[in-house]
């Protein structure tokens, strides 16, 4: 076998290793540039093995069969290299391959010299191989050696190509034409393995921090649990300080630290997830931890067990989440949801009590007038003014109690103060007290008339009973930012701090006589209507400002 036959076939073997490359890479990666690559391959391939001719020594028209499925399988390379680099490829390939293919067919007509059938065909092939070189190069974000290698063998095969039509002549040099080109296209193989395991290592690399940035700042505590024969926390992220008061580090260092944690009453849970992940990992576990500053949370973790490739299970992840803050919403809600049906209960019996006290009252209101009980006016009269104030807390009990709809419709509050304004007057001046009334322009808002009456009534009520004689008490409506204001202003000596704490709550009272329910009934009435009640009280006096929303 001669030195001639040897190159060829060390050439050929050089670029079926190729294609072997490229068709790995794409049975690994499923895109569609590797595929388009591996097909430019394996066309270079097969026309390599039908002419093992010279080139020169070819029939003419083999020779433009060749040059054409040539220039049409490096135009295929070029949009190849396109989708991977993902830039949109120019039209002006498109045209340049037209052109050469007319250029040839005509030279081939014409019978021109060899030189000029193959010229233009030649310069093609080198511009695509010097364009790729380029773009491995400077445009393919990489750091490695993986795109140098490859760009610079692209250069390589553009330099050899240009040489061909010069060279082929040389006998001597032929073969050695063959052992380059081969050798240049199995570095390109190489570096396209290097360029992909570099960029599976940047990509994983990459993954790695973002999952990382994820797990360590995270609310919720994420950790990976090693079972075997000595269980391990394989990782723990760094919320569980925040979470229980002790390290990643502690939990690496010592595992049963995890499982003291847990409340003597929980600690079953914990010991069916360790004894069976898979079948307890179906939902999430909800349990008790006792914190390191022995404070008492609830946590609820939901795990998903990892399995090898058996299918017994090797560990578990876990995301423990700190659910106090639900837990206690959802006492509070039940707590509630018990004082609503006491409340109800409550209800109907102060309902069903006023009516023998309404019959009391109108038999004593009778014995009143008869002549034979003029001895017992006195007790009569205190008993009646009993009866009535005991009926005065049933009526406002049974006002806080209501629980009716709303029958809220577009109204103007200037409007319904300044209807109530000569009973607030009346009730001012009866007490050697007065009232101002500063009103501003205002939008018109949703408002249940009776209900805001009900409220204007008690807190005026409430500032005409804080203050002394001469005291004054101004009322003032205004918009701010979109929203309706309305204060009412006392001169009394304030509320209490132990009050104002509980300012709202039904029977807290400062008044002798009083029922501590008319707050009660403004705070409901102002959550009826989605308002905020806002309140200033010092020496000076106490301002109520009730803020409703215009839209």
């Amino acid at each position: 076998m001669s030195f001639y036959e040897l190159s060829i076939i060390a050439t050929l073997a050089a670029t079926f290793a190729v294609v072997c490359v490229y068709f790995f890479l794409f049975s690994l990666y499923r895109q569609t540039y590797i595929g388009l690559w591996a097909v430019f391959w394996l066309v270079h391939f097969i026309s390599q093995i039908f002419y093992r001719t010279p080139l020169h020594q070819i029939p003419t028209p083999v020779l433009a069969g060749i040059q054409f499925t040539l220039v049409m399988n490096y135009l295929l390379l070029v949009f190849a290299t396109s989708k991977f680099l993902k830039r949109k490829m120019y039209k002006g390939w498109y045209y340049w391959t037209f052109g050469l293919i007319l250029a040839a067919d005509i030279s081939f007509l014409l019978n021109a010299p060899f030189i000029l059938e193959v010229f233009p065909s030649i310069v093609f092939v080198a511009y695509v191989n010097f364009w790729h070189g380029w773009m491995f190069i400077r445009n393919f974000e990489s750091k490695g050696w993986g795109k140098t290698i490859v760009g610079i063998s692209f250069f390589g095969i553009g330099l050899h190509a240009l040489d061909m039509p010069f060279l082929m002549s040389v006998s001597w040099f032929v073969p050695w034409g063959f052992l380059i080109s081969g050798l240049l296209r199995f570095i390109i193989s190489i570096g396209t393995l290097m360029l992909f395991v570099e960029k599976n290592f940047r990509d994983l690399a990459m993954k790695e921090k973002q999952y990382r940035l994820l797990a360590e700042n995270a609310a919720d505590t994420i950790y990976l649990y090693r079972l075997g024969a000595a269980h391990s926390f394989e990782y723990a992220s760094p919320s569980i300080t925040k979470l229980t008061g002790y390290t990643p580090e502690d939990y690496y260092q010592s595992p049963e630290l995890f499982f003291s944690l847990v409340h003597p009453s929980d600690a079953f849970l914990l010991d069916s997830l360790v004894s069976n992940p898979v079948a307890v990992s179906a939902g999430p576990l909800i349990m008790r931890f006792i914190r390191r500053d022995h404070a008492l949370i609830w946590v609820e973790q939901t795990t998903v067990p990892i399995l090898d490739e058996s299918g017994a299970c090797t560990g578990f992840e876990g995301i423990i989440r700190d659910i106090s803050v639900r837990k206690e919403l959802e006492q509070d809600v039940s707590r509630l949801d018990r004082l609503n049906t006491v409340g109800q209960m409550a209800a109907n019996v102060a309902h069903e009590i006023r009516n023998p006290l309404t019959t009391v009252q109108g038999y004593l209101q009778f014995f009143l007038k008869k002549p034979d009980f003029n001895g017992y006016r006195e007790h009569f009269t205190l008993l009646i003014s009993e009866l009535e104030r005991a009926n005065l807390i049933i009526k406002e009990y049974l006002s806080l109690c209501k629980n009716k709809a709303r029958d809220l419709k577009v109204c103007q509050l200037n409007k319904i103060i300044q209807e109530l304004y000569p009973l607030i007057k009346a009730d001012a001046n009866a007490s050697s007290k007065d009232v101002r009334y500063l009103p501003e322009a205002l939008p018109d808002i949703h408002l249940d008339e009776k209900e805001i009456r009900q409220l204007i009534l008690n807190l005026v009520r409430n500032g005409l009973e804080a203050m002394e004689h001469g005291g004054i008490i101004t009322l003032r409506t205004y918009e701010q930012d979109g929203d309706v204001y309305l204060t009412i202003q006392d001169q009394g000596k304030g509320i209490p701090p132990h009050i104002m704490e509980n300012l709202g709550k039904p029977f807290l009272t400062t008044k002798e006589n009083g029922t501590g329910l008319g707050l009660a009934v403004v705070y409901r009435i102002a959550s009826d209507h989605q308002a905020k009640v806002q309140v200033d009280s010092g020496p000076q006096g106490t301002t109520f400002r009730i803020v409703f929303k215009a839209k």
